[in-house]
């Protein structure tokens, strides 16, 4: 996948602004086109409007409500002042937050989110951001960055979670881009070997050797801890700067709204996760 149109979803929120931080230097590394994305609901005061108000109340009560659509704009243009003009760009869009993000993903090479703003004021509930139900959704590749991001994605080491399965198969492919930046990739499977059940004449290591990517192979023991906490520090222990996955669904209720590796992964990384369903 080459990247060349990137989309970050961007509210003004430290989330969004740590993502943000990462977009750029994203677009800085592949000269990619860069669009912030400021997906909102109605907020409280602009739901107060009623059509028998006079003409003057309702312009002032929809200017209160738009200041802080302009105010994040403001924000974005003065995070992305390294970013050429004409590779930068700006949607702003009401309706239902998650799918929106969704449907814009749809059009991006990858889209970049912040972690979900867990003790948002209910106020800003309009807003909020949850990437895993974007992830699900969009049908493209999205990356979360972490609270307080402040390493680099590119010249590190690489962790890519694999079971073989649909969806790990899709992330691989969706950050080979990625990868071939690292200076090493290593793949993981947690209580299985991963070439577990490799197809005779090929395996996953020999798919990356073949993209003259450094790769090596590790079986993670299996433990009473959760999958998630595992990876996560399975990453911290060895220094890496990304992971790798696959979003799962292993119900007809979306795994997002009830919890799972991919629900916990996007709340407790500590380093950028790429994800694809």
């Amino acid at each position: 996948m080459s990247i060349k149109n990137i989309l970050v979803a961007y509210n003004g929120l430290p989330g969004s602004n740590t993502a943000l931080r990462g977009a750029v230097l994203m677009q800085q590394y592949y000269g990619a086109h860069l669009t912030g994305l400021f997906a909102h609901g109605n907020p409280f005061l602009s739901r107060q409007m009623k059509p028998w108000m006079p003409k003057k109340v309702q312009a002032a009560l929809l200017e209160v409500a738009d200041s802080p659509t302009q105010d994040v704009q403001d924000k974005f243009r003065a995070t992305c002042s390294v970013v050429p003009e004409d590779r930068l760009h700006w949607i702003d869009s009401g309706g239902s937050v998650q799918r929106t993000v969704a449907r814009y993903a749809r059009l991006f090479d990858i889209t970049v989110l912040g972690m979900h703003e867990s003790n948002l004021e209910r106020n800003l509930s309009h807003i909020d951001i949850y990437p895993d139900r974007v992830t699900f959704d969009s049908g493209r590749p999205v990356i979360i960055f972490p609270a307080n991001f402040e390493g680099t994605l590119f010249g590190k080491r690489a962790v890519v979670a694999w079971d073989g399965g649909r969806a790990a198969a899709r992330a691989l492919a969706d950050a080979m881009q990625i990868l071939k930046t690292e200076d090493e990739v290593e793949i993981v499977s947690v209580g299985r070997s991963p070439l577990e059940g490799a197809l005779p004449g090929i395996d996953v290591g020999m798919i990356l050797d073949r993209h003259d990517v450094k790769v090596t192979l590790t079986e993670l023991p299996r433990s009473k801890r959760s999958i998630a906490d595992t990876l996560v520090d399975h990453c911290d222990a060895v220094g890496a700067s990304l992971l790798v996955m696959g979003a799962y669904e292993h119900s007809p209720l979306r795994e997002g709204l009830i919890g799972g590796v991919t629900h916990d992964i996007a709340l407790r990384a500590r380093i950028p996760v790429l994800m694809s369903h």
